[in-house]
């Protein structure tokens, strides 16, 4: 609006000096001003037509900072350019209510595409909704401008933060026996329906193991090692009231299962994560990064209480044996099998978990 007065303005001065000279080139130039305006409108109207929107906003970080790049995908399809495009986006927790405005600007060219983005730190876990309700096109001098409607929204899960840390998997833990229906890639185990590899006989291998259809067709013993079942040995025990926490002891608590959880899968270490939800104990089995984010989807929708955890595990589960317990509490401690490993101190929690070394 402003750059629309002055160039009225401009436009009437020079108006001025033509009528008062008798100047045709001043009249020339007013007469100009007076049909980019139309020309301007027309352009912006043709661009509105062909250009695409997308939101953007992705689930897990961009980088260390704990910064998420939110953003405006434009695509213009048009041969104009345009100087500039800027639109506002909202953001809001659909959890806790909380709520981003952000504004994004940038020039696209034609037959461009490109991102308007800006960064949002370290939002909290949960699902959020993001939201945009219209562009606004520029000319070239930022004369006019048009707003294209949009009307778009879309419903994210932002996942919690992942740093590096030091879980080992103990040779306890790999091999207790276990009832699963995955098993072991790399070690061999006592379940006769399922064959890990064969190979020649060896002096000491049990009889019963030999694979004798094979054996005869290759005139050689052949034995066939078992496969070992894969379950879930470890087991998580959320020990938290989630609700009387503040947000920072909030986005650290749920930043640490993640990292323990993630750090266990990559060792092919499946677990159990345990909350306490309406006086009944729930739990999820930790086998795949898909079971982790059906985790994340059902915790969201928890009241989560403390309890006796290893006394009511033993009540619920009756019969279910494990070989270690994580036990992370409301207070940020972090124990395995009644052992404190750590307190987390919030503002230290990339330092604290690349320090800690967790042997399950």
């Amino acid at each position: 609006m402003k750059n629309f007065f002055l160039y009225i303005t401009i436009t009437i001065s020079i108006l001025y000096i033509a009528i008062l000279y008798n100047s045709k080139t001043f009249l020339v130039l007013v007469g100009i001003a007076v049909l980019l305006p139309p020309f301007f409108l027309c352009m912006l109207w043709k661009i509105e037509k062909k250009i695409k929107c997308e939101l953007f906003f992705p689930s897990y970080l961009e980088n260390r900072r704990c910064e998420y790049i939110v953003g405006l995908q434009v695509e213009n399809k048009s041969t104009y350019y345009l100087t500039e495009v800027c639109t506002k986006i909202v953001l809001q927790n659909l959890g806790t209510k909380e709520k981003y405005k952000v504004k994004v600007k940038g020039t696209v060219g034609a037959q461009e595409k490109v991102m308007l983005s800006t960064t949002l730190r370290q939002p909290e876990f949960g699902l959020w909704q993001i939201e945009c309700n219209y562009v606004c096109c520029y000319d070239w001098f930022r004369i006019f401008y048009l707003k294209k409607r949009l009307k778009e929204q879309k419903q994210i899960m932002v996942f919690p933060a992942c740093y590096e840390t030091n879980v080992e998997v103990g040779i306890r833990t790999k091999l207790s026996l276990s009832d699963g229906e995955l098993y072991h890639p790399m070690l061999s185990g006592d379940d006769s329906t399922e064959i890990f590899k064969l190979r020649e006989y060896k002096i000491g291998d049990r009889i019963n193991r030999i694979h004798w259809k094979l054996s005869a067709k290759n005139d050689n013993l052949i034995v066939a090692e078992m496969s070992m079942p894969i379950g879930c040995n470890v087991v998580c025990f959320l020990d938290a009231e989630i609700k009387n926490m503040s947000r920072v002891e909030r986005t650290v608590y749920w930043e640490v299962v993640n990292t323990l959880s993630q750090k266990m899968l990559e060792q092919k270490c499946y677990h159990f994560l345990v909350w306490m939800e309406q006086e009944m104990l729930h739990r999820k089995a930790i086998q795949s990064p898909e079971d982790l984010s059906e985790f994340w989807n059902e915790i969201l929708q928890s009241e989560m209480k403390r309890c006796e955890f290893f006394t009511m595990y033993e009540q619920e589960f009756r019969g279910d044996i494990y070989t270690s317990a994580i036990c992370w509490d409301q207070d940020l401690n972090l124990y395995c099998n009644h052992k404190l490993i750590k307190k987390i101190i919030p503002q230290q929690i990339e330092k604290q978990l690349l320090e800690l070394e967790l042997i399950v």
